[in-house]
């Protein structure tokens, strides 16, 4: 074994396959954004293209090599996904978000036996197995689609802040000298301009990308026990029930223990040390006046420390330390690492954030101050000042262009594999269409029946009041006739009592009002227009964005086909055929989903995370 390997000159041959490569990597993709919204698509067919699969102008080394590169640009991703997150909003969504994914793997695996298996006669397991690699969701990719879709969005959104701050410069002069402010004031009491929140920070976003998560824990966990169901289901299996039990349920312990104890760590243990007497501000916030440095001598104003380049080196070390601590126990613990990634996200998103006032009301200076400490201190910020461009351009493009590596081209055209890889492909786009379901009935569920429910409420007052009057007139009647019967007695007149009809005025006007709601709005009274309407827009997107499959589905299918070592001891549940078939499948749902979701944003806009999906 050679102790230093040779430095050689490389060829201008492959001087040129990879700067090639590199580059139209990032041509294709801003084409494709353009003319399909879907530059991800153009970098799977260029991988296709330039890989094994059809021109195999790389070498198969460089082939493993960028695989392995674009991986870590997807554990990044995550990690950015993770970091970019509303902590409350995922929480308080949690049970609609675990609703999707259950329904984005469960519709998957019955579409799946009910076609191959009833319908094509492939066996149970093998059917179940392909529908296992189509339940899981590539949250690479629809966080890439959301990404680009995101930045186009807020490229508008920038082009119009400018021409409307430039129209206020040219009347400033006049609206300043009409409405002078005091010095001073305007830097501390004037609040910064309203910015609206990226998708991944809405309500509907926040529901995608942690549904999108729970379908890949959910996915990994079935790839993990595939291999036992293909041993169990060979002649010459030694494995116990016991043994394939705790190799189901290990995967899916692992990962609820991890989302119970990251909490607890990062409440009781991380964020007080993190806020100790201040030490993670000062070493992860730029030096301003009113933050104290301590008494060592390196790190007062005269060694120049607490400038923007040492605050983001020591917030780079937090956040490599909390990725590989998170990747290496969620992949010890044989759980994703795509999930660890995401889950360190979380956790440095709720550390960093400073804590509020005291007395719960702020002032617009407190208000201003707080909002600067927070961006001083935003692991988010500085991670996409630093790594956005390498990610964007370099390590996500070969994650694509690895999707493409992976995909047996020229074996998907036999006209048998042909049209049912479509009619497969087309069933499991529904499958994961249908997720949208419970969002389009999220809101009606939340609007109408709270006001049907006090409706009856106030119709059985009102009954109950009618009944109240009728027994009270009943009562009147036989009053008078014994008085007109008893001799000497004289017969009051009629009177109507004030409050029964105060008190009918007041149901009406009750029942006119339907009644507020816990978040201040009221509910939909007959005039208006229903607000289930607009789930529409929100529904659609997340039945689009879930869509795409990616590299997911393309493991697990390759774990359940099998023969990675080329011996039959290792043979997997899917057939040839079969699998083909899931790679149609995967291929034509990765191809769709993103330009599909961008076509909708695009379109839609701002109707996606509209009311109560902001």
């Amino acid at each position: 074994m050679p102790t230093a390997v040779p430095y050689d000159e490389p060829s201008l041959v492959r001087l040129l396959v990879c700067a090639s490569f590199f580059y139209l990597l990032n041509v294709v993709r801003v084409i494709a954004d353009f003319c399909l919204y879907g530059g991800i698509v153009a970098e799977i067919i260029l991988g296709i293209v330039y890989g094994s699969p059809v021109g195999a102008i790389l070498p198969a080394e460089w082939e493993a090599t960028f695989t392995t590169l674009g991986y870590v640009g997807l554990v990044l991703l995550i990690f950015e996904g993770g970091l970019s997150s509303n902590l409350p909003m995922l929480l308080s969504n949690l049970p609609l978000s675990t609703l999707c994914a259950l329904m984005g793997i469960g519709l998957p695996i019955g579409f799946s036996i009910a076609l191959l298996h009833a319908g094509f006669g492939y066996g149970i397991l093998e059917a179940f197995a392909a529908g296992a690699a189509l339940s899981s969701t590539s949250l690479g990719t629809t966080l890439a689609a959301l990404n680009s879709v995101s930045g186009a969005t807020s490229a508008i959104a920038k082009k119009g802040e400018q021409s409307t701050d430039a129209s206020t410069a040219a009347s400033g002069p006049e609206s300043s000298s009409r409405s002078p402010s005091p010095a001073g004031e305007a830097s501390v009491t004037s609040p910064p301009p309203a910015v609206s929140p990226s998708l991944q920070q809405t309500r509907i976003g926040t529901v995608l990308i942690s549904a999108a998560i729970i379908d890949d824990v959910i996915g990994l966990v079935i790839a993990a026990i595939i291999p036992a169901l293909a041993s169990v289901q060979s002649a010459s299996s030694q494995m116990s029930r016991g043994e394939l039990a705790w190799t189901i349920v290990r995967p899916l312990l692992s990962s609820a223990l991890i989302a119970a104890v990251a909490p607890i760590v990062a409440r009781f243990i991380l964020r007080p040390l993190f806020w100790y007497k201040g030490v993670g501000e000062r070493w992860c916030a730029l030096r301003r006046p009113d933050k104290p440095w301590g008494t060592w001598s390196f790190a007062g104003p005269a060694k120049g420390w607490g400038s923007e380049s040492h605050a983001d080196a020591v917030k780079v070390f937090i956040m490599a330390v909390s990725v590989s601590a998170m990747a290496a126990i969620t992949y010890y613990t044989e759980t994703s690492v795509l999930y660890g990634a995401y889950v360190a996200g979380l956790i440095l998103t709720y550390v960093s954030k400073p804590p509020p006032a005291l007395d719960g009301r702020q002032s617009a200076a407190r208000r201003v101050l707080h909002d600067r400490r927070a961006k001083d201190l935003s692991f988010e910020e500085t991670f996409g000042r630093l790594f956005g461009s390498v990610q964007n351009h370099i390590l996500l493009p070969l994650f694509f262009a690895s999707i493409g590596f992976a995909i047996p081209f020229v074996d998907l055209w036999r006209p048998a594999i042909i049209w049912r890889g479509v009619l497969y492909s087309i069933l499991m786009c529904l499958a994961k269409l249908a997720v949208g379901l419970p969002v389009l009935l999220y809101e009606p569920l939340m609007v109408y029946v709270p006001a049907m429910l006090h409706k009856m409420r106030q119709c059985f007052i009102s009954t109950g009041c009618k009944v109240q009057d009728a027994l009270s007139d009943n009562a009147r009647r036989i009053r008078s006739a014994v008085l007109r019967k008893t001799p000497g007695s004289s017969v009051p007149p009629p009177t109507v009592e004030p409050a029964t009809s105060a008190g009918k005025s007041k149901t009406d006007s009750q029942e006119a009002s339907p009644p507020p709601h816990a978040d201040g709005s009221r509910a939909v009274s007959a005039g208006e227009p229903p607000r289930g309407a607009a789930a529409i827009h929100a529904a659609a997107f997340m039945g689009i964005a879930m869509v795409a499959r990616g590299e997911i589905g393309l493991l697990i299918a390759q774990l359940a086909r099998g023969g990675g070592d080329g011996g039959e001891s290792s043979a997997g549940l899917l057939g040839e055929d079969a699998f083909l078939l899931c790679i149609w499948a995967i291929l034509v749902c990765t191809l769709v989903g993103p330009m599909c979701l961008g076509f909708v944003v695009r379109r839609w806009g701002t109707k996606v995370s509209s009311g109560v999906w902001a």
